[in-house]
């Protein structure tokens, strides 16, 4: 086996506070306060503009809301569910929750009733808090099925506590508390006090792409090791602004937004949906984000579109501007210092072009820009790197609170996902899987002890994902373990990388490649809805996308990508039939709310689909 530890590396610049491995969310949570009442923490979207929360307004309302649980009989190391999309009260309710030493168990938004119910009644959740009506109603569908259950606190939608006293509005939870300070105001101190690092800082479950969510239990100590991890090369301070986007079920949102606001006092932003991301990015210009590979694919996307549809002069200066920015940083990629003319040409475009398309995207004052939690197509960070915006691969899992590798600014190499952050060690096992340890690993699964002897041995987590290391101590992941593909013929293929080959064709939403005990790959295509509707506005047709999934001329274009694809694979990998669905996958359907695709669920709901690829010829 390989092991490969975290070199040596220049020290970063020093951040606010910087937080120490025996330190508590809590404690972190109670500096802010102490230091920083009147500076901005929280900002919401109110009408056209963001309103903002100090840090002690903040804290007197998760104070509220801890009186409100003690009030509710909520122990030490009980576990109190949130449910909705991010906004202020979402990290209300969870610092709250931790101040009185209780567990936050957070839900996918986009979970249905069933798996909702499954998460609030596998974690026994005393308490759960929900954004509306929609979903206060998935769980009194499933009430029956939750015993443990006392109370239902509905955030917008519920103007008075209902019949039964089982569903609580926000507000009228907020004023319990209120009333409740004087008496509970001391258990509170006393309960925060006593917040250890081993306590468990929140459950985690997992999306579920192969099987029923698994909880990931995460101590304090698990989140302050993390952060301590991190803070070596990107240097945090209060005046840092950062954009809050992805679910906060996830531990990637949870930790690069909420998590590190309580370490370094840095106010954030919530977005009001994921359709108005690109207007926030550029309305708050973030200076430190991260995503996820599909959201910076669609902006790469639409940043081409948005070259490509320019008029002839411009478009042309567009594309040079892009070429020059590209090569200067291939230079610099390769350690060479770009010649005078590369040089000169990359600052020529920079100030013609490139620094307005950085600002189109929001980016103009970004240090940091981070993709993480899948696989990246490299010519995303290519086009991303040719006007002057360096993308940095990050690798992680909820088990080892999404930190083990990643790549440092001015040091990234393509097709890696860096080198170990300080504190953790990697290393290959004899099948290639990739095996990590550290003070950010899971203390174990709950309720789950075989799973958790399975992943964790020795204390050497298991990740399930199969990679090398280069000579120079980079991680390349090459699959997941469980998606490899092994043909009739006994081939080992690696989908992924084709899949991302395959979604690289504007009007490919997802691509998945199946192949398993299979003669040869095929894949499953789906059209992508805004391209879809760009394509028929430009022929000046009505959208139609079961007529666009049959036209001959779209299926002429994807056949060509397929065409092109499959020419830089080998015989065994090319796919060699495919068909195109009209509907593009769905969040909390075929797809995690990260946008992973959830293979178990395709294969079952499409295997009419997959098994006509292979019908034979009539």
């Amino acid at each position: 086996m390989a092991t490969q530890t975290a070199p040596e590396q220049p020290a970063a610049t020093p951040s606010a506070a910087p937080p120490t491995h025996r330190q508590t969310l809590v404690q972190h949570f109670l500096r802010q306060l102490s230091e920083r009442p009147a500076a901005p923490s929280l900002y919401f979207r109110a009408g056209d503009r963001y309103t903002p929360i100090t840090w002690a307004d903040f804290g007197r309302a998760s104070r509220r809301w801890s009186a409100y649980l003690l009030t509710e009989g909520v122990a030490a190391h009980d576990h109190v569910a949130i449910w909705s999309a991010n906004r202020p009260e979402w990290h209300i309710a969870d610092i709250g929750i931790l101040s009185i030493r209780a567990r936050p168990v957070p839900v996918y938004l986009t979970f249905s009733a069933e798996q909702g119910g499954y998460v609030l009644g596998h974690s026994e959740s005393k308490i759960a808090v929900v954004e509306n009506g929609a979903l206060r109603d998935r769980i009194l569908e499933v009430r029956e099925r939750l015993p443990a259950l006392r109370r239902l606190v509905v955030l917008d939608g519920q103007d008075q506590e209902s019949a039964d006293g089982f569903v609580v509005p926000w507000q009228t939870a907020l004023q319990r508390g209120e009333t409740a300070m004087a008496e509970r105001g001391s258990e509170i101190d006393r309960r925060s006090e006593s917040v250890a690092p081993d306590d468990v800082a929140t459950l985690i479950y997992t999306s579920g792409t192969t099987g029923p969510p698994k909880a990931v239990l995460l101590t304090h100590g698990n989140v302050t090791a993390a952060l301590y991890a991190l803070e070596e090369f990107v240097a945090t301070t209060p005046e840092d602004r950062i954009v809050s986007h992805l679910p906060l079920a996830h531990i990637a949102e949870r930790f690069s937004s909420e998590f590190r606001s309580y370490a370094y006092g840095h106010p954030v932003w919530f977005v009001d949906g994921i359709a108005n991301l690109g207007a926030r990015l550029r309305e708050v210009r973030p200076t430190l984000f991260f995503s996820v590979p599909r959201v910076w694919e669609k902006m790469a996307a639409q940043l081409q579109k948005g070259i490509d549809e320019l008029p002839g002069p411009r478009r042309r200066l567009a594309r040079w501007a892009v070429r020059a920015g590209r090569k200067a940083a291939e230079s610099a990629d390769a350690g060479a210092r770009p010649s005078g003319l590369v040089a000169l040409s990359q600052r020529i475009a920079d100030r013609l072009v490139l620094r307005r398309l950085r600002a189109l995207l929001g980016f103009e004052e970004t240090r940091i820009l981070v993709t993480g939690a899948a696989p990246i197509a490299p010519e995303v960070i290519r086009l991303l790197r040719g006007i002057g915006l360096e993308l940095l691969e990050e690798y992680g899992q909820s088990e080892n609170t999404g930190i083990t590798s990643m790549n440092r600014p001015g040091r990234g190499k393509a097709g890696t996902v860096g080198q170990p952050f300080r504190g953790i060690d990697v290393r290959i096992a004899d099948d290639g899987e990739i095996l990590v340890r550290g003070g950010a690993v899971f203390t174990g699964y709950y309720k789950d002890p075989a799973a958790t002897a399975e992943a964790l041995v020795d204390g050497w987590l298991h990740t399930g994902d199969v990679g090398e290391v280069d000579a120079d101590g980079y991680l390349r992941i090459t699959d997941r373990k469980k998606d490899l593909i092994i043909t009739a013929g006994g081939k080992n293929i690696s989908p992924s990388n084709i899949e991302k080959s395959l979604q690289q064709q504007r009007l490919i939403g997802n691509a998945v490649v199946i192949g398993d005990r299979r003669p040869f790959m095929s894949a499953l295509l789906t059209l992508d809805p805004e391209e879809a509707a760009a394509y028929s506005r430009n022929r000046g047709v009505a959208l139609d996308l079961e007529a666009l999934a049959r036209d001959p001329t779209v299926l002429g274009e994807i056949k060509a990508h397929v065409d092109d694809v499959n020419s830089a694979l080998s015989q065994v990998e090319q796919v060699k039939k495919w068909t195109l669905l009209a509907q593009d996958f769905s969040v909390g359907d075929e797809l995690t709310p990260t946008l992973k695709v959830k293979r178990k669920v395709v294969s079952e709901k499409y295997a009419t689909d997959i098994d006509a690829l292979y019908a034979p010829a009539p």
